[in-house]
């Protein structure tokens, strides 16, 4: 549901490469639906949801559309009984993402999120090898990432999000990130830009208490030339760093210690196949990885926070409710 740039270079070949295949393109825009199942050999179209989820033969919706005609898509597919995966964040505001949580609980499918940086081999090894003790007690989390902003050239306009609100679909992935590496959660945050109340806002800097004590800190831009990604686990007998591992590559993870840099071999894997495969198999039994809807309200609330912290300028909780 929906035609954008993820689910063109990577989830329908994902979807493919599992043994399922994609038995219909929805869209509102009937030529962008025609135009991507001819791409990719996508059988059947339409411009209404229900017909496609009335299908006997779809087993799961995958949704891929703009970030505010996903709210339609998944309460359809809940209504329709169809176990749902959603591109991130589900919505732009937590209330809504909380709502359609509560929905598709209510109907009894799941609702998971597509959320790369979970399924990374680099990032499960990083979070087993600290629970594991190798970096001794967690002390704090640093997450970098910077490129410059390019429209996907094959990206069609229905589908993109308003350029001033790229960072919170950045903020979000790393906030879920950060829960799923320490086991934390997000308590307060102050967070500082070069423009607090620009609406082209494309940089920012923040720091974020987390449950356990541990420090989380991130930089995020859309400004400057691409730099290597970096996420890193500090500990008091260690740190765990990963590169490369934000900018859709498999990277590489290194484990410090005494003074020592030790590479970690690590497995490559496609990652939007390992989220389906997961995502498939969660319908049947629990998952520790997999992010779900309620990961993702979490997510959203923080990254909220973070743009409250931001405009006012101080020291903002993260609620929890």
């Amino acid at each position: 549901m929906g035609t954008g740039t993820i689910a063109t270079e990577h989830m329908v070949a994902a979807i493919r490469s599992i043994g399922h295949e994609a038995r219909w393109v929805v869209s509102r825009n009937k030529e962008y639906a025609k135009f991507f199942s001819e791409d990719l050999r996508i059988p059947q179209t339409s411009t209404e949801a229900r017909r496609a989820l009335n299908d006997p033969l779809v087993d799961f919706a995958y949704v891929s559309a703009a970030r505010d005609r996903r709210k339609h898509y998944i309460s359809a597919a809940a209504e329709a009984r169809k176990h749902i995966l959603c591109d991130a964040p589900i919505s732009h505001s937590s209330r809504i993402a909380s709502g359609l949580v509560a929905r598709c609980r209510a109907a009894g499918v799941a609702l998971a999120v597509n959320q790369p940086s979970r399924a990374s081999i680099v990032h499960q090894t990083m979070r087993r090898l600290m629970m594991e003790g190798h970096i001794g007690a967690l002390q704090s989390l640093l997450i970098v990432r910077g490129a410059p902003y390019h429209s996907p050239p094959n990206r069609r306009s229905e589908e993109m999000s308003p350029q001033g609100e790229l960072l919170l679909d950045v903020s979000v992935e790393d906030v879920d990130l950060a829960r799923f590496l320490t086991g934390q959660e997000p308590v307060e945050v102050s967070a500082l830009s070069a423009a607090p109340n620009g609406a082209s806002q494309q940089q920012i800097s923040y720091a974020m208490r987390m449950s356990g004590g541990a420090m989380f800190q991130a930089f995020e831009s859309y400004t400057t030339a691409e730099i290597e990604s970096v996420v890193m686990l500090a500990g008091d007998q260690g740190a765990l760093i990963a590169q490369g591992t934000l900018n859709g590559k498999a990277g590489t993870l290194t484990r410090r210690s005494n003074a020592r840099n030790e590479l970690v071999p690590v497995r490559e894997r496609e990652l939007h196949a390992t989220t389906i495969e997961g995502f498939l198999a969660s319908t049947r039994t629990s998952s520790d990885w997999l992010c779900r809807g309620d990961d993702n309200v979490i997510a959203l609330k923080a990254a909220e926070a973070i743009q409250a912290s931001n405009k006012r300028q101080r020291t903002v909780p993260v609620q929890s409710k």
